[in-house]
């Protein structure tokens, strides 16, 4: 597929008295047209940096980066008209004027043919459920709908590609998947539209982001989907089991085996005792079965509990979650 967004060794580095800062340190990915693509890292991981390079609000300090085809640094212009960009704690509509006052007015500054205007702002709030506060004062909606209009307002212009930096931050998870789903199918499954999603909460991205890039402390740790970023964990093998018999020391006898990696007591009863036990390799199970029995232990139930999901894959990767 075509790649829409593309950055190169791209990094950025701030003076603080006296003193180099490195922000962002020779980021490279690329992302497809219509991909709905995460951007996650906790606070500080250099997510905001990167967007306010790729959206032209940011020189970057080397490397370099397009978007739609256009330089970010040498067609700022051209990248700007190609984008969308929504922040969370959005402050720039006018409290006084109706929502559809707003967006005529960031209609225009976005260019759109004045005889256009009037339909594009009838779809937009249509899309996001508004068409009811259109001539509501902006000051009088609530948090999520304001959020809802921050995001009709990115898509005014009907731009290609959209940057949506926590776009559910301040709404109820009703809301939070009204959004998301308008965003996945919507935007991205009939518009066609690509969407970069910024976040520093993994449930967010969970089942909804085609691929993900994994920042820390401004570098890349790793980016693919999530099946791709399963593949490369460490090969290992969790099992939940229950078993009748003297809990510390069976805890003690796994714990000796070479390939056991964790024993966790999960609960005791006055007879058994459940237990969740991580091995290097599946094979070793097979010992942990002969310790049971060797400890006259009696296994009354097991099964496996493998962790794929995007918050083992995050941990992994950047030690940080």
């Amino acid at each position: 597929m075509t790649e829409i967004i593309k950055a190169t060794n791209l990094s950025k580095t701030y003076q603080s008295r006296g003193k180099a800062v490195t922000a962002v340190s020779n980021i490279t990915f690329s992302v497809s047209e219509g991909e709905l693509f995460g951007l996650f890292g906790p606070n500080g991981a250099g997510k905001s940096t990167i967007v306010r390079m790729l959206t032209t609000l940011l020189a970057p300090t080397g490397g370099t980066a397009t978007v739609n085809g256009f330089d970010v640094v040498r067609q700022e212009m051209q990248v700007r008209a190609s984008i969308g960009l929504v922040t969370a704690d959005e402050r720039s509509f006018y409290g006084r004027l109706t929502a559809r006052q707003n967006l005529q007015f960031y209609a225009a500054m976005q260019n759109v043919p004045r005889g256009q205007i009037a339909e594009r702002i009838g779809e937009v709030l249509d899309i996001f459920g508004l068409t009811q506060k259109a001539n509501a004062p902006t000051q009088s909606l609530s948090t999520g709908q304001k959020q809802r209009l921050n995001i009709a307002r990115a898509l005014i212009h009907n731009p290609p590609i959209l940057f949506l930096d926590e776009p559910t931050k301040s709404m109820d998870v009703q809301t939070s998947d009204f959004v998301k789903a308008l965003i996945r199918d919507e935007l991205v499954n009939r518009q066609g539209k690509t969407v970069v999603f910024i976040s520093h909460e993994l449930y967010e991205m969970e089942n909804f982001c085609d691929r993900v890039i994994i920042l820390a402390n401004g570098t890349v740790q790793a980016v693919g989907t999530p099946a791709e970023l399963g593949a490369l964990l460490p090969r290992r093998a969790l099992f939940r089991l229950v078993v009748e018999g003297d809990p510390d020391a069976l805890a003690q006898r796994w714990q000796a085996l070479d390939g056991v990696e964790s024993v966790l007591e999960i609960s005791r009863g006055a007879t058994q005792t459940t237990f969740d036990l991580a091995l290097a390799d599946e094979r070793v199970w097979f010992a942990v079965l002969a310790e049971i029995e060797g400890g006259n232990g009696r296994l009354e139930s097991y099964h496996r509990a493998d962790d794929e999901s995007l918050r083992r894959i995050v941990s992994h990767f950047s030690n940080r979650i």
